[in-house]
C-alpha cells in the first residue's frame, strides 16, 4: 500500500492505458484536480483532460508524468456561491 500519492494537485500527467474504458482519452495530457486514496490503498485522481475539457476519474497506474504543473488559477477564479437550506424541507436554494 502506498501512502503517499504519486502525483500531486495541479501536476500536467499523460494517461497510458490500455484500459477500454480510457481508450477516448489515452495518450491525451490532463490536470490532476482531485485525488483519493481507496480502500485497497490504491489512489485514484480526478484529472481534467485538455483537449476536451472534460473531467475523468483514473487509477495512478493509468497515468505518467510529464514533469510538468500547471497553477490553481487556470482551473478556478476565486468566485463561489452561497447555498441557503430550508431547515424544514431540507431543500437548498442559491443565495
Amino acid at each position: 500500500m502506498n501512502s503517499v500519492p504519486l502525483f500531486k494537485f495541479y501536476e500536467v500527467v499523460k494517461v497510458v492505458s490500455e484500459q477500454n474504458t480510457l481508450r477516448e482519452i489515452n495518450g491525451l495530457t490532463a490536470a490532476v484536480l482531485g485525488m483519493v486514496q481507496g480502500d485497497q490503498g490504491k489512489w485514484r485522481y480526478g484529472i481534467s483532460v485538455f483537449d476536451t475539457d472534460e473531467g475523468w476519474d483514473v487509477m495512478e497506474s493509468d497515468l505518467v508524468a510529464t514533469g510538468s504543473h500547471v497553477k490553481r488559477e487556470d482551473f478556478y477564479d476565486g468566485s463561489s456561491i452561497q447555498i441557503v437550506v430550508d431547515p424544514e424541507t431540507g431543500e437548498g436554494n442559491i443565495k
